[in-house]
């Protein structure tokens, strides 16, 4: 079933109660990993690169709670992932815990609050109680990932099943709502007021972009209303190239005062979340219309805005019906402004020739995953990014130690990924440096070694608070990558741009690298202990 909706590759762990999930000879490839949390950031890069559904198998028990944080993570940032894990044995198990091997009480339950709800509002969180019941449930969340473009689930299936023998079903294709569009009349009248329209644009609207024809919808819809368009996190690279993008983030003064002067503002497929507004901090047009596929959390973001509850697609009518727009703004100089204030500043210069070096060195066709870092902030506030999917930043949750195995995802579809992590986040995942040689991944790492948790270092500073925690003890980098016969070069910003191409090059011969650079940065203002700074 997971074959027949295209899924390739799945990550997983093997135990003492999943081994029939790995007797499988025709089905997904399956890439080992050493910890099933890294299973769960894999499935998730491997989605967010544009690769589909992720999917992550464990076993009972703590094999599947590994994995509940980086299901959060795919959860919240709309990723898409399926967590198939096994369960205690139906025969075995009573009423009660009775102490089988790997037992919980609920297996099901802690993946609950994060899963996607169904038609009914029901998490899809699920255990199976029969083949029947766990094929149907399987087709079931299938069918929710064709029609709504992501998913996240969790299917349980006790031990005793995983071998039982059952009727495989065709995932069913999800109808089309094209002719159940809501009134555009409402959205189509506040539209045609808005003499200086701002467009906001999210992960949803990459998520546009990997149908057919969905770029054109959003240059369509663009060029009809002349709109200078910031985007989020999740939404970078969309338009790349286009005149009218900002590119620069609204926590910065230019970004700032370009939403600042707009009159109106239309949303599309963003929940307009705290990391990306600053905590709500960001300046709101009077009028507001969002277009999303859920209602919430946007309508408790946006209270006041005209909410259109309907997947992108309805852009192709709403291009037809809204009026033609005069241009208002010329953001194609605001990056560059930003880029050259912050260059003259102590705080930035670092910062934005990392930033530089990256976008030389890396390709558009490549991938790059950062974690949450000093490096990742700059990286994913204010790289340009060539392309959608591009760029995979654990924004949503906020995971630390996200970069390196969710590279995993991306490299494992023969994508050239570039992970970007601090000394410090690398370590929760730094038995990946294991699978990544065993399959011979095009992965570059660069690791920012700042001699601990420079981010959290900088938040006590700014709060007053001692330095208690932050300072760590890293291992000697060239013999750590030689322990996994990986090759290691040191580089500062003089001389990264080579190092990364170097890089490059042992990727294309299917051999990893990692480089390793110490230079000092100043946290961005995307940063929440800057985001009170006055914008003037």
């Amino acid at each position: 079933m997971l074959a027949d909706h295209g899924v390739t590759t799945v990550f997983g762990l093997p135990g003492v109660h999943n081994l029939p999930l790995w007797d499988v000879a025709d089905g997904p490839r399956i890439i080992g990993v050493r910890h099933e949390q890294a299973a769960g950031y894999a499935a998730d890069g491997l989605a967010r690169s544009g690769g589909g559904l992720g999917v992550a198998i464990t076993t009972t028990g703590p094999g599947a709670m590994n994995v509940l944080a980086s299901f959060g993570e795919a959860a919240v940032s709309h990723s898409s992932i399926l967590v198939i894990a096994s369960d205690v044995s139906s025969a075995l198990r009573r009423a009660e815990p009775r102490g089988i091997l790997h037992e919980m009480r609920d297996q099901a339950a802690p993946f609950a609050p994060l899963a996607s709800r169904d038609a009914d509002g029901r998490p899809m969180a699920h255990t199976g109680r029969d083949a029947d019941d766990v094929v149907a449930t399987l087709g079931a969340f299938l069918a929710h990932h064709r029609q709504h473009g992501e998913v996240a689930a969790y299917l349980g299936i006790p031990t005793d099943l995983l071998a039982a023998p059952c009727d495989l079903v065709p995932t069913p294709v999800a109808a089309g709502d094209g002719d159940t569009w809501p009134d555009l009349a409402p959205a189509v009248h506040a539209i045609d007021a808005m003499q200086r329209p701002a467009l906001w644009l999210g992960g949803g609207a990459a998520a546009v972009c990997d149908r057919p024809g969905g770029a054109d919808l959003l240059h369509a819809f663009v060029d009809r209303l002349q709109a200078p368009v910031l985007t989020t996190f999740a939404g970078r690279g969309v338009l790349a190239g286009h005149p009218l993008v900002v590119d620069a983030p609204v926590h910065e003064p230019e970004g700032h005062a370009v939403l600042a002067a707009a009159d109106g503002l239309v949303v599309l497929g963003s929940d307009v979340d705290g990391m990306n507004s600053r905590n709500w901090r960001m300046p709101l047009p009077p009028v507001q219309v969002s277009i999303n596929h859920a209602l919430e959390p946007v309508r408790t973001n946006l209270p006041d805005a005209l909410h259109i509850h309907a997947d992108l697609g309805i852009l192709a009518t709403l291009t037809q019906q809204v009026a033609a727009h005069a241009p208002w703004s010329d953001p194609s100089s605001t990056a560059d402004a930003m880029r050259a204030r912050l260059r003259a500043d102590p705080r930035g210069t670092n910062g934005i020739r990392l930033v530089e070096a990256i976008e030389v060195a890396w390709p558009a066709h490549a991938a790059l995953v950062v974690d949450m870092c000093v490096a990742g902030y700059w990286l994913a506030g204010y790289a340009r990014q060539p392309r959608p999917r591009r760029l995979a930043y654990p924004v949503g949750w906020g995971t630390l130690g996200f970069a390196l195995p969710a590279a995993l995802g991306s490299a494992s579809r023969g994508i050239p990924t570039l992970a970007v992590t601090g000394d410090g986040g690398l370590m929760f995942a730094l038995g990946e440096l294991a699978t990544i040689a065993q399959e011979r991944l095009p992965i570059t790492l660069l690791i920012h070694d700042d001699g601990g948790y420079g981010m959290l270092r900088y938040d006590q500073q700014v709060f007053g608070h001692p330095e208690r925690g932050v300072d760590l003890t890293a291992p000697e980098w060239h013999q750590l990558a030689a322990a996994f016969g990986i090759e290691a070069v040191d580089a500062d910003l003089d001389s990264l741009q080579g190092a990364l191409l170097w890089g490059r090059t042992r990727n294309r011969r299917g051999q990893p690298a990692i480089v390793v650079t110490r230079m000092p940065l100043h946290p961005p203002r995307t940063t929440s202990p800057r985001w009170g700074e006055p914008m003037a």
